[in-house]
């Protein structure tokens, strides 16, 4: 066997069975959300494909069979997903097996029939492989787009019309190469289809990050307009808490007025019960009014409105804040910030045994420093301090917020769990000088 029919019924075959078994892991990727992929997930992926590609030189249906069954509890296992991913990896894998077939199957029928003709063998076999993974890699994006549509994920027409109208193209252009080729036959010709093959093969998987890169870019634009979208609202809802507090203040200042006169006059009269019960509506008064941690407006009442809604929660809060005003940040910047962090350390705090939260700001040399501690008798899910909601029906688009949010000024924010203990710890450089100030 001479090196070009190496290259052509050896080299080529196997090289395309990488590739097929990588663009099926990488839609399986996807289905399963893009989760982070460990050393050893890493190795025993690569593992699976050199004995699926290995096995696959045998010919054995049967054989090929076995590794598209086992491809996915393989996946499954790779990229850690849900039960729920099984099925799609399993419709996958024998979407995959049938099309191989058919694509055999259909391409021996045109040639018996003379709709296609192509004299040489070497040209038929590579259009055949060709062919056959071309529409495999098609039969693939589908699956992929429509699991990821299932799950709810923004899928274009013009990414549907990419993953048909390339790969359908590819065929009719290497058919259409061969075709001319076997008029002038020469081993020149031959290596000239190789190559226009493999250029093939890479503008489609060009193509095919390409997409997954825009729809990825569509996804996050769709994140941050929603991040905006709830810090408008949000610092909305705080302004109007703080013109009710104005109000309520100019209120309460008259009433005590009132209620102090009053206690003048019954003192004056000798009413010890009256006096005392008057003083009793001017404690209540009193714990009417905002308790006051910092001299940021918008901070203080935010600190207020979530350590209310903890203490009905039976959450015991622990909040210290260091004389300071983080003037460098927006207001919608603080809301989401501060809002999503308490909230987030409240649901945890509310759903374990100790139930607490405590924080404490500050400002250390030029940095303000924000670290954020709850009870947490779990330890969510996530990798690498990368932790999400492990609520059913949480996107953990709180967590995205408040790292969009560190990241649009330059900070660093970092999580873990240890002990029931959940620790988020934020620094954030501040743009102007200030002196020293820890809590």
């Amino acid at each position: 066997m001479c090196g070009l029919e190496i290259i052509i019924y050896l080299f080529l075959p196997l090289l395309g069975s990488i590739l097929l078994l990588g663009v099926m892991f990488y839609g399986a990727h996807r289905i399963a959300g893009r989760p982070g992929l460990s050393a050893a997930s890493a190795g025993f992926l690569a593992l699976f494909i050199f004995m699926a590609t290995a096995c696959s030189l045998l010919g054995n249906t049967l054989v090929n069979l076995c590794f598209m069954l086992l491809f996915a509890p393989a996946a499954s296992l790779i990229f850690r997903a849900r039960r729920e991913c099984l099925l799609p990896f399993f419709i996958l894998s024998v979407a995959v097996f049938l099309t191989d077939a058919a694509v055999v199957t259909l391409c021996q029928t045109l040639w018996f029939a003379g709709i296609l003709y192509l004299n040489s063998p070497e040209l038929a076999y590579l259009f055949l492989v060709a062919a056959t993974r071309m529409t495999e890699f098609m039969v693939i994006l589908l699956i992929t787009f429509l699991a990821g549509k299932c799950t709810g994920e923004h899928v274009t027409a013009r990414q549907i019309a990419l993953s048909v109208i390339l790969p359908v193209f590819s065929i009719f252009n290497l058919y259409y190469t061969a075709y001319l080729s076997q008029i002038y036959f020469t081993m020149e010709s031959l290596v000239l289809f190789i190559v226009n093959l493999v250029l093939l093969a890479g503008l489609n998987i060009y193509f095919c990050v390409l997409t997954d890169v825009m729809s990825r870019n569509r996804r996050l634009e769709n994140e941050r307009r929603l991040y905006r979208r709830q810090a408008a609202m949000q610092h909305r809802y705080y302004l109007r808490e703080e013109e009710k507090y104005e109000e309520s203040r100019k209120l309460l200042h008259d009433i005590r007025n009132h209620i102090q006169a009053m206690e003048e006059l019954y003192r004056a009269k000798g009413s010890p019960d009256a006096a005392e019960y008057a003083g009793d509506l001017l404690r209540m008064l009193n714990g009417f009014q905002q308790k006051y941690y910092t001299t940021d407006k918008l901070l203080n009442i935010i600190l207020n409105d979530k350590a209310q809604s903890m203490e009905h929660a039976g959450v015991l809060t622990d909040f210290k804040v260091g004389e300071l005003t983080p003037g460098f940040m927006r207001d919608t910047d603080i809301t989401a910030l501060f809002a999503n962090l308490l909230d987030n350390a409240a649901a945890a705090a509310a759903d374990s045994r100790g139930k607490y939260v405590r924080l404490r700001i500050g400002l250390v040399r030029h940095f303000l420093s924000i670290t954020m501690e709850n009870s947490c008798d779990r330890e969510p899910p996530g990798s690498g301090g990368l932790f999400h909601s492990g609520k059913p029906g949480h996107s953990g688009l709180g967590m995205k917020i408040i790292r969009q949010t560190v990241t649009a000024y330059g900070g660093d924010v970092q999580s873990h769990w240890r002990d029931q203990i959940f620790t988020t710890t934020i620094m954030l450089p501040v743009k102007y000088e200030k002196g020293d100030n820890t809590c």
